[in-house]
């Protein structure tokens, strides 16, 4: 495990999906108002991570890859701001297209608490792109995926809002370029990416692929998970569970159960997801099997909750982790 950590360092891994600008806003619980019986905080400090795709970029940088991130943006502050973030993150954004008519995603958190607690999550405001985007903004991004592949030897796929890439996208990048591996986190539509080498569903992305199914107890799932990976082809499928841990289902081989790392007394799960497939395709880059990139996979996202916010985890956390913890 140790020598796969020092192995991640210079793989180049494409991100094609949805980047969203994460917008954290902290403030101090000050009084109820007089006007209405709302609470008044005062500001103290505004930040801005990458989330989404941009997330999954950030999780492999800070591990030592190098990503690629590929996708829409805005002509707007958003869009701005959500470059600054990946130059200081020393990652590229030759990739990004950006369009004038098109709204940056951005989720806006409002942090508030007593001076002397710990800040908590009382607001999220989210701003999408609500605009139609033409068949010609697809095919000059289709442009920009291969002349990234070409520099890549992975490619995740971040599908949070079905926008940056489609299911017709996929195909035609298929067909017309020879993709790289691939991984793949999809919100909603896991059927739309076929033939990968991992896929990676959480507990209520199953269910809405099977929204006809009863989910009663732990077979359920297990039985849907198993329908999935095989209509979907992909050599693996990492099944996350919270704090349960995940499961990994392979071809011809039995379940393997992969528990928690630390403590289930977990700060923040945004972006555990990320940090997941980010280790993913860091570790199928380095020639690693399916079962131990799943397994360090969940040390890291072990550590990620463990941090408010959008985090990532870097080689020495993840290395002393390795060396004194155990998954349960």
């Amino acid at each position: 495990m140790q020598q796969l950590v020092q192995s991640f360092q210079g793989k180049r891994i494409a991100v094609w999906g949805d980047l969203i600008l994460d917008e954290y806003i902290t403030t101090c619980a000050a009084r109820v108002s007089r006007e209405a019986p709302v609470l008044i905080t005062e500001f103290e400090s505004a930040d801005f991570r990458l989330g989404g795709a941009g997330n999954v970029a950030a999780n492999i940088r800070s591990l030592g890859g190098e990503p690629f991130p590929i996708g829409f943006i805005g002509m707007d502050q958003g869009g701005d701001i959500l470059r600054e973030v990946l130059c200081r993150s020393g990652i590229p954004d030759s990739g990004l297209l950006a369009i004038k008519d098109f709204t940056t995603p951005r989720k806006t958190r409002i942090l508030s608490g007593d001076r002397h607690t710990r800040r908590q999550q009382v607001l999220r405001i989210d701003r999408l792109n609500r605009s139609n985007l033409s068949e010609q903004h697809y095919a000059n991004l289709l442009n920009q995926a291969e002349k990234i592949r070409k520099e890549c030897s992975f490619l995740v796929i971040s599908d949070y809002l079905h926008c940056s890439i489609r299911e017709q996208d996929y195909h035609v990048a298929r067909n017309r370029f020879n993709l790289t591996p691939v991984a793949v986190d999809s919100r909603r539509h896991l059927r739309s990416f076929p033939d990968v080498r991992v896929a990676t569903p959480n507990l209520n992305e199953l269910q809405r692929v099977f929204p006809e199914n009863e989910f009663n107890c732990e077979e359920d799932y297990l039985q849907a998970a198993m329908g999935l990976r095989r209509e979907i082809n992909s050599e693996g499928l990492l099944l996350k569970r919270g704090d349960e841990g995940m499961i990994l289902l392979e071809a011809d081989q039995p379940p393997t159960r992969i528990g928690i790392y630390g403590s289930r007394e977990i700060v923040d799960v945004t972006g555990a997801g990320d940090t997941v497939i980010a280790l993913l395709s860091l570790g199928l880059a380095s020639g690693a099997d399916i079962t131990a990139c799943a397994k360090i996979a969940a040390v890291a996202a072990g550590l990620t909750v463990m941090k408010a916010g959008a985090a990532t985890v870097t080689p020495g956390e993840l290395s002393e982790a390795l060396s004194i913890g155990t998954l349960t």
